[in-house]
């Protein structure tokens, strides 16, 4: 699993990518600025490979939530631990 640099590949990353040993790539803030760019960047990276290469996102929700802008916002997965205690039918609801 391998990070990128920015919102767009760089060579030095296609070449990365096309690496028989990369099987998956996980995406930070600093890959996203809104959802048409994030989505062209997957595209991208989808391309390079069949079969396709997994892309990921470091994201827990609550104060961890890379993607914000056009994304619903995720409560911490700890709430989601409270509710269980009360509701566990409610919680996989939610879930």
């Amino acid at each position: 699993m391998v990070g990128l640099s920015g919102q767009t590949l760089t060579e030095e990353e296609r070449d990365m990518l096309r690496h028989p040993m990369v099987g998956a790539v996980i995406l930070f803030s600093r890959n996203y600025d809104n959802p048409q760019q994030l989505q062209a960047l997957i595209g991208e990276i989808h391309r390079l490979r069949d079969p396709q290469l997994l892309v990921s996102v470091d994201h827990e929700g609550g104060r961890v939530q890379r993607f914000c802008k056009g994304f619903t916002r995720l409560p911490p997965m700890r709430r989601l631990g409270e509710v269980y205690d009360d509701d566990p039918k409610r919680a996989r609801r939610l879930a």
